[in-house]
């Protein structure tokens, strides 16, 4: 088990310096050194592997929102979002992988990224049949930020899957599961969920704030359960959060009955980065406003007949 978080946490390493580095250099060529940078990573990995059935039907939807404003001349911001599911059909292998990266510095900016993939594996099941499989969740969070108070950063990232009793809903009703980021409570009972599994987090650099939730059905059998999380803050000032996680198990479930089966899974990554306006810049507008109300104020008196 130790050998495949390695791998998976490796993996996460090279992908952030692979696509942060140009948006650093950029941004240190473009700005001066005593401007402030802000970070913000959410990664996330989901599989399914070592199905015992095939399955009838397989679709996946891979959506991601960000945007990047720099509000004044000295600041830069970017973002890299990025989201892929692949599935191999005999035998049934399915991957999703996705991250959220921005990045930001100097005096004004905001920049945020999310990833909503989400997919479904459709199975036909006789009376008497055992559906069972095994199934990876990794989610890395990290935010940091240069000058506390000043500048906010935070990550957040979760997962859920769920296998639903759909022996009643038409293939074309099943695709519109993927049309909302979540389960929608109205599209299926409650009843129908036979099996279910999540898990969430959440970040800041500053360490306001540090979620982490899992819980899932009586079923499933978790085989490997790790967690971590730290807040740093160096000589400097610079705050920096960082949390991971690592859940594998297996799922196996027996029916009496003849029954139609989904496997609807969700992921989402999210990241943001700020700097508002600096104080000292409002106290200059507002001090601005009140030598121009005091002027006419002055010059109106002056008009005036004594």
């Amino acid at each position: 088990m130790t050998k495949i978080s390695e791998k998976s946490h490796s993996k996460f390493g090279r992908k952030l310096i692979l696509q942060v580095t140009p948006l650093v250099a950029t941004s240190l060529l473009a700005s001066s050194p005593s401007l402030a940078a802000t970070f913000a990573g959410s990664f996330g990995e989901l599989t399914f592997t070592n199905f015992n059935r095939e399955n009838t039907a397989f679709e996946a939807i891979n959506d991601a929102n960000a945007s990047a404003e720099s509000k004044s001349d000295d600041s830069v911001a970017d973002f890299n979002n990025f989201s892929r599911t692949n599935a191999e059909p005999t035998p049934l292998d399915i991957s999703n992988v996705a991250d959220s990266l921005v990045f930001g510095e100097g005096s004004s900016y905001v920049a945020f990224a999310e990833t909503m993939p989400r997919f479904f594996a459709n199975f036909d099941l006789s009376r008497n049949d055992t559906l069972s499989f095994d199934f990876t969740t990794i989610l890395d969070l990290e935010a940091s930020v240069d000058k506390p108070g000043v500048e906010t950063a935070s990550a957040a990232a979760d997962i859920a899957f769920y296998l639903l009793d759909t022996t009643g809903i038409s293939p074309e009703n099943r695709f519109d599961f993927l049309n909302t980021t979540q389960l929608d409570p109205s599209q299926i009972s409650q009843n129908n969920i036979l099996e279910f599994f999540t898990l969430a987090a959440n970040i800041d650099a500053l360490g306001k704030v540090d979620f982490f939730n899992n819980t899932k059905s009586p079923n499933i059998n978790l085989t490997s359960d790790l967690s971590y999380s730290n807040i740093e803050v160096n000589d400097l000032g610079r705050s920096r959060a960082i949390s991971t996680s690592l859940f594998e198990g297996s799922v196996e479930r027996y029916f009496e009955r003849d029954i139609n089966v989904t496997l609807l899974a969700f992921k989402n990554t999210k990241s943001n980065v700020k700097v508002p306006e600096s104080e000292t810049s409002l106290w200059s507008l507002l001090f601005a406003g009140l030598m121009t109300l005091a002027t006419k104020i002055i010059n109106q008196a002056k008009k005036k007949p004594s």
